[in-house]
């Protein structure tokens, strides 16, 4: 094979693998203004932090978000409505023996409770970019309402042809309120969570 043939072979393979990764920073390509506002999945994650021993925290994603309801009116963002399913066996600790004991029925018991909700019921306004978020989290058969604190930020996308709105929100809730009582206090009964959102809206909007 001559020098020629390598260097096209190489380009080639360079240019297929950037290829998703472009895909991965446009806006889709069937998105069309009639389709926004739309929940960008590829930028939505939901995590959780539970300490270990006191000394350092086990870090927790969910692969798999079944659904999401998000109606946010930039207006008057108190008039905003927020509702989640997530797959309760998607979680994902970077650790096998851990993520299949904690679906086991000694915490998450995901064969007789698979999905993980939550629905907002108010949200407080408390500054120009923060809010505050309460609604009801149902997790392994059981619903209790918490809190998280939301920042909210907006930009055009390079594209120019949407705008993108983010949002993180941050809070806590109690392991033992849900039920899960599993090695505390050497596993935090603290839970802190982090969800992340993207949103597109048309950039008029």
């Amino acid at each position: 094979m001559n020098l020629t043939a390598i260097r096209n072979i190489t380009a080639k393979a360079v240019l297929t693998a950037a290829l998703p990764l472009a895909a991965m920073a446009l806006p889709s390509a069937s998105l069309q203004a009639a389709d926004l506002p739309a929940v960008d999945r590829g930028h939505t994650s939901v995590h959780f932090d539970v300490w270990h021993g006191g000394v350092s925290p086990t870090v927790y994603q969910f692969r798999e978000i079944n659904k999401v309801d998000f109606k946010f009116d930039p207006k008057d963002p108190t008039k905003s409505k927020i509702s989640m399913e997530i797959n309760a066996a998607s979680l994902d600790s970077n650790h096998y023996f851990r993520d299949n004991w904690a679906r086991s029925a000694a915490e998450l018991d995901v064969w007789k409770h698979p999905v993980i909700t939550f629905v907002s019921t108010s949200i407080e306004k408390t500054g120009d970019n923060t809010g505050k978020l309460t609604g009801n989290l149902t997790l392994k058969g059981v619903t209790k309402p918490i809190t998280a604190d939301i920042t909210y930020r907006k930009t055009k996308h390079f594209s120019g042809k949407v705008m993108v709105h983010g949002f993180v929100a941050k809070g806590s809730f109690k392991r033992t309120d849900f039920g899960l009582k599993a090695f505390i206090p050497w596993i935090s009964d603290k839970v802190d969570f982090t969800v992340i959102l993207e949103e597109k809206r048309p950039v008029n909007e």
